[in-house]
This record gives C-alpha cells, sequence and structure tokens, in this order.
C-alpha cells in the first residue's frame, strides 16, 4: 500500500497503562508478557510515529488528526481592504488593524475579513464585519489589543465580530462549522488581509462542508425557534439572517452550493415540498432595518420563518 499505510505506536509507561486500567499491576504485567512474545514491542522501530501517549484524549487525537490529514501549504489571495468595497473610514480602521497585527511577527499566521466583505456583497448599517485571526497562543493577548482599538476606531459604522484561533487547533481540526466554511471559503480564493508565508491549513472540502451541515442546522433551527418566538422588529436581522443560514445549510446537505441572500432563498423554495418562500429582497429588507421601518417586512419574513420551520418539522416526523 505504500504511503496510505502508516504505522502508529503509542506508547505510555508501565505505572500510566497499570492506573488507567483499573486493574492490579500484576495483570497488567502478564498481558505485555503476553504481547511481547508475540513481537509487540518490536513495532517501534519499524513505526512511521511513535506517539508518547501518557498525556490527554486531546492531544492524542490531535496527533492522529494531524497524521491522517496534515496540514498543506496554502495559496491564499491577500487584498488591501481598500479593494474590499468598504467605505472609506471602515477600510482606514481596516488597513490601522492589519498593520499593528502584521507587526507582531510571525506569531500572528493570518487575518481577514470573511462572510459579506470577501464576497463583495458588504452592506453599510446591515452587515457585520466578521473577523478572523490565527495566532499563536502566546500573541493572543496583542491581538486582543489590536481588536479593541479596531473597535474603538469603527466607532458606530459597523459590528465587529472576531473569531480567534490558534494553529494548533486548526491542525487537530477543532473547527466549527463555520470555521470550516471560512476556511474553504479562503481556500476557494476569498481575499485575506495578511497571511504568513509559511501558513499551512487544513484542507476542506465540499464533503466536509456537507458532513459539517448536517451538525450545525439542529442548533441554527432551535435558535430561529427561538428568535420567532419574539418576533418583535428588532428580531429582525437576527432572524432574516437565520432563515438563510438555514436554507443555506439545507442546500449544502443537498449538494447545492448557492451564495448571496436572495439566491439562496430561492433555490430553497425549491425544495420538495417546501411552499416558495416569498421574502422582499434583501436589499429591501436592510433599507428598511437601516430606515427604522424593520416593521414593513417583519410580517413576510416570519411567514417563511413559520413555512420553512413547519416543512422541516414534517421532513423529520416519524
Amino acid at each position: 500500500m505504500g504511503d496510505t499505510l502508516q504505522i502508529v505506536y503509542l506508547d505510555a509507561s508501565f505505572a500510566v497503562r497499570v492506573e488507567r486500567s483499573g486493574t492490579p499491576a500484576q495483570a497488567v504485567a502478564a498481558k505485555d508478557e503476553i504481547k511481547m512474545s508475540r513481537g509487540a514491542h518490536q513495532v517501534a522501530a519499524l513505526a512511521d510515529h511513535v506517539i508518547d501517549n501518557t498525556g490527554s484524549i486531546a492531544a492524542l487525537r490531535a496527533r492522529l488528526r494531524h497524521i491522517a490529514a496534515p496540514p498543506a501549504a496554502t495559496a491564499l489571495r491577500v487584498a488591501t481592504p481598500y479593494g474590499l468595497g468598504l467605505p472609506a473610514a471602515i477600510a482606514s480602521a481596516t488597513a490601522d488593524f492589519t498593520d499593528a497585527v502584521r507587526a507582531y511577527g510571525p506569531g500572528v499566521r493570518l487575518a481577514a475579513l470573511t462572510g459579506s466583505p470577501g464576497e463583495g456583497s458588504w452592506i453599510a448599517g446591515w452587515s457585520d464585519l466578521d473577523l478572523l485571526v490565527i495566532a499563536e497562543h502566546e500573541t493572543i493577548g496583542q491581538v486582543h489589543e489590536a481588536v479593541e482599538q479596531y473597535g474603538t476606531a469603527l466607532g458606530g459604522a459597523a459590528s465587529l465580530g472576531p473569531t480567534l484561533v490558534t494553529p494548533g487547533e486548526l491542525t487537530a481540526r477543532r473547527l466549527t462549522p463555520r470555521l470550516a466554511f471560512v476556511l474553504h471559503q479562503l481556500q476557494q480564493g476569498s481575499p485575506v488581509l495578511h497571511a504568513a508565508p509559511d501558513l499551512e491549513l487544513p484542507t476542506i472540502s465540499r464533503d466536509d462542508l456537507a458532513f459539517a451541515a448536517v451538525r450545525e442546522l439542529p442548533q441554527v433551527i432551535l435558535t430561529m425557534r427561538r428568535l420567532r418566538a419574539h418576533a418583535g422588529p428588532t428580531a429582525l436581522r437576527q432572524l432574516y439572517k437565520h432563515l438563510v443560514l438555514a436554507c443555506r445549510l439545507l442546500l449544502r446537505e443537498h449538494n447545492q452550493w448557492e451564495s448571496g441572500a436572495d439566491r439562496i432563498l430561492a433555490s430553497a423554495s425549491r425544495m420538495p415540498g417546501l411552499p416558495a418562500l416569498s421574502v422582499p429582497s434583501l436589499a429591501e429588507i436592510a433599507s428598511a432595518w437601516r430606515d427604522g421601518e424593520a416593521e414593513l417586512v417583519l410580517k413576510p419574513v416570519c411567514a417563511a420563518v413559520d413555512q420553512f420551520l413547519a416543512w422541516y418539522a414534517a421532513q423529520l416526523a416519524a
């Protein structure tokens, strides 16, 4: 099988194995004699990887993940904040933040605005600034300061939503579904603000995202029901965004890869048995939200949410 087969040898001291087994030391020693008579101790010399297994389960799984799916160098597209279609004041604050984290050296591996800025669909007064920073744990304190200064510089122009993650968490694939999607988008060409030249990232496939969608959709549905139970004008933004996200995840589960809120809702309306979701366009909803007239579009959004939740419940009924 060549390089497809890798032998991994897990090693732990006798005392640790006795403690973990919950049996007397004599019983563990007797089993060791049988294993050694069969040559088990010689496997370490042949193994591709010898792992010290005296630590935590988290550490063991991280090592195994790294062996089974090693990270790879990724060619990322670096863009300036002024090339993301952001208002001048927001682009300026973003440029200052980028300069700050770049000055921290190799401890900061990547910084990117994800979601709508990368897709060129950011809407003033409606869209958030979703920030991803990959940094070594020792640098997180400095990153916190830069993020705080970034938020202050933005003022009320935009809401900042930072996600801070370490390289080890990524290579161990300790990923939320949302983070997996962001990494996939970056690998597909979405721009970043800063990337270390030797950056390695886990490769996220569409199959990975489809599996993540299955895990994430239940939480989105529960949150959408909670928002619907208190659906006043102030809940419009979150309710609409969760409807779009639920539809996007559902489509992803069916191997349909739409982007853009209007296209996502239109495609979801073609799911078998799901009535057409008659929702105003994103531009209309965002305009009503900015103008303080959320109640004008809240009713059709609530109706679409009710249709979707009723359909979803029917799909899973025994």
